[in-house]
């Protein structure tokens, strides 16, 4: 079972199906497009994904859930309990932790139990994933229940069971709900160190001999040097239109917006910002100059690039791609390239944190007070009015600042005494 990915006119569409791509459960792939149909798409496949684990689970413990819903018999507690104890390990563990307690190299009991017990956290899932996993089988099982007695009167025995089990559920839900509150801040100097950042913004330069790609290398540099000065989303850059650079005025803004299902994005799984609130994301004028000239000497050399106007292109042809949008693949590759050369491992969200950092600095150099770089921050990042993803970054930065001045103060006290 796979969770196959189609389009059907300017629109897509996700639905279980088998090897041969034959749809199958029925039900499961109703259940999407009943009770989400008004979900973005990512929605849609994010629900899947998480019921096709679910689904994986019962069947491999030889449960039909259809066919339990349908004849009245409910989960007990304890296959609640095996399910979320199971569900709350990554799906490629699931193996490998049934083989944990087989370490026959290791005679002391107490060293055996203390590897166990290290694979088994290392396998587990955020408290989101979890939470998501477990809302998912039970707005399942309410789907299958009125499916299979709604219209019916089923007796009041059974209604109460049912009320019963669900509540069992959304128990596990606030439970990991419970643990999912803010985490604290690691107090590193940066999440990229200065030495490595400035080695980065240098390789990716097109000219520089230390360059990791062998071609494609300006289209590499914009992207990159873009994710880097506007702290944009790998989706987000991938979104980029030409129409959203603004090449007037100031020659340095880009519009950065939410359009999940836009007609002519001819990917089938399309890239899409986060959250729906769009906003302008600054880079400098010199990199807009770049970006004009990629335009006119490398990206109209594609025929297909003609047919659409987003940015980025793939520029080569070995499916047929060339001139077509680039993917988030594609951007995670350029990372991974990157990462291998500076023997530093950066992802398209270390950059992302690496922009805050540096807004945070220069908010101090500016004397601007707490709130208001808050709300400069969640502008620049689009974040929601109410996010508060910005005091993650303002508590990391105001206690580095205290930590550096009890330092000082700790020396000006122990040189009085020498």
């Amino acid at each position: 079972m796979k969770v196959s990915v189609y389009p059907v006119g300017s629109r897509r569409f996700v639905a279980f199906v088998d090897e041969n791509e034959i749809p199958i459960y029925p039900l499961a792939n109703a259940f999407i497009y009943d009770v989400f149909l008004n979900a973005s798409f990512s929605t849609k496949q994010r629900i899947a994904q998480e019921l096709k684990i679910v689904l994986g689970y019962f069947e491999s413990h030889g449960i039909d859930l259809e066919k339990r819903i349908a004849a009245g018999t409910l989960l007990s507690s304890t296959e609640i309990s095996k399910f979320y104890g199971q569900l709350m390990l990554r799906k490629d563990s699931f193996e490998r932790t049934q083989r944990i307690s087989i370490i026959p190299s290791v005679q002391s009991k107490n060293i055996r139990n203390a590897i166990a017990a290290s694979l088994h956290d290392s396998c587990k899932v955020s408290v989101e994933t979890r939470s998501g996993r477990v809302r998912t089988l039970r707005k399942y099982l309410e789907f299958l229940f009125s499916h299979f007695h709604g219209d019916q009167f089923p007796p009041q025995g059974l209604i109460n069971a049912f009320e019963t089990m669900c509540c069992k559920l959304k128990a596990k839900e606030s439970y990991t709900n419970t643990k999912s509150s803010a985490q604290p801040v690691e107090l590193v100097e940066s999440v990229i160190p200065n030495d490595i950042y400035q080695q980065f913004l240098q390789i990716i330069i097109p000219s520089n001999v230390n360059n990791p790609f062998k071609s494609s290398k300006l289209r590499n540099y914009l992207i990159l040097s873009i994710m880097e000065q506007a702290g944009i989303r790998r989706s987000e850059v991938c979104k980029i239109k030409i129409s959203d650079c603004q090449f007037h005025d100031e020659y340095n803004k880009i519009k950065v917006y939410s359009y999940p299902d836009d007609k002519s994005d001819p990917r089938i799984n399309r890239p899409d910002k986060k959250t729906g609130r769009s906003h302008m994301s600054g880079i400098k004028p010199s990199l807009m100059k770049d970006i004009e000239f990629y335009i006119s000497h490398v990206r109209n050399k594609f025929t297909a690039s003609k047919k659409h106007d987003f940015l980025f292109v793939a520029e080569k042809n070995s499916h047929g791609t060339a001139g077509l949008p680039i993917t988030r693949e594609m951007v995670n590759y350029m990372f991974s390239r990157v990462s291998t050369s500076l023997n530093f491992k950066i992802h398209p969200h270390l950059l992302r944190h690496k922009w805050n950092e540096r807004l945070s600095e220069i908010a101090k150099k500016k004397g601007l007070d707490r709130e208001y770089t808050e709300d400069l921050r969640r502008n620049a990042m689009g974040h929601a009015p109410d996010s508060q993803m910005g005091r993650v970054y303002n508590d990391k930065h105001e206690q580095l600042i205290a930590i550096e001045l009890m330092t000082r103060h700790q020396e000006k006290i122990d040189g009085s005494k020498e």
